[in-house]
């Protein structure tokens, strides 16, 4: 701006004609420094809040954020979860299978829809589960009542990354219909494997 009014060339503000282009710019530039320090405070606050280990956001399945915004366990989700990590490392069963029972044996999500592989592989790698609540970078062990063992979950640790390295090496290749096909049972997106 400044270089091209030295220039010569006339600068006006769009939004009013006749406004001062220069005091437009600079009360732009000032708003534009408040929002960057709310937006700072906020960040501030929100990470204060993690180190308590006060649930920010959505609270994981099996969990509801309770007084103190602390998390609770909720006692029907809780056993499905324990269900899943035992049909992952005790009954050998595949992420996409673990999905399949559930649906057929009638278990919803939290929001009353079907499983799906994802949903099912973040539970198994979550370790709010082991009690620890992670938000920002901020990590507080035994902020919450854990509901696996931790043996539990290294075993369906080892047993995802052993199955990751267990095809070689994967060649990413993107499919003809990646993003537009949709499952017409269960609603969730395809994916190509």
């Amino acid at each position: 701006y400044f270089q091209l009014g030295g220039l010569g060339a006339k600068v006006v503000c769009m939004a009013e004609a006749d406004a001062d282009p220069t005091a437009a710019l600079l009360a732009h530039w000032n708003a534009r420094d408040d929002r960057a320090r709310l937006s700072e405070r906020v960040r501030t606050a929100m990470r204060r809040k993690a180190v308590k280990g006060e649930v920010l956001g959505r609270p994981p399945y099996g969990y509801r954020a309770g007084l103190r915004h602390r998390l609770e366990v909720v006692p029907e989700e809780a056993a499905v979860v324990r269900y899943i990590f035992r049909m992952y490392t005790q009954e050998g069963l595949g992420i996409r299978l673990i999905a399949r029972r559930f649906n057929e044996e009638g278990y919803r999500t939290r929001r009353g829809g079907n499983w799906s592989m994802v949903t099912i592989r973040d539970i198994l790698r979550n370790r709010v589960y082991l009690g620890t609540y992670s938000r920002f970078g901020v990590r507080v062990p035994g902020s919450h009542q854990a509901l696996i063992a931790p043996d539990d979950f290294r075993k369906a640790q080892d047993r995802m990354a052993a199955r990751r390295t267990a095809g070689g090496s994967r060649t990413v290749s993107p499919f003809l219909l990646s993003g537009l096909l949709y499952c017409g049972a269960c609603g969730h997106r395809m994916i190509g494997v």
